[in-house]
């Protein structure tokens, strides 16, 4: 599912912990949805691209004992 540009679009695997992204026109912001006021961090879009790339490749996978 694309980004919808400006808008927080929230993600969940567990229900209880969730990351919030919003698409700029020059970036991507990263937050905590139970904490927004904590901060957020910021990416380019090729960065963005970049690690969404790995994350379809299993380059972030946490080993099984940790999951």
């Amino acid at each position: 599912m694309p980004l919808q540009p400006n808008v927080w679009t929230k993600y969940s695997d567990n229900g209880s912990t969730c990351v919030e992204v919003l698409l700029t026109e020059s970036e991507v912001l990263v937050r905590n949805s139970l904490r927004p006021d904590a901060g957020t961090v910021s990416f380019t879009h090729a960065e963005w691209h970049s690690h969404t790339q790995g994350q379809k490749l299993g380059v972030f996978d946490l080993p099984a004992d940790l999951t």
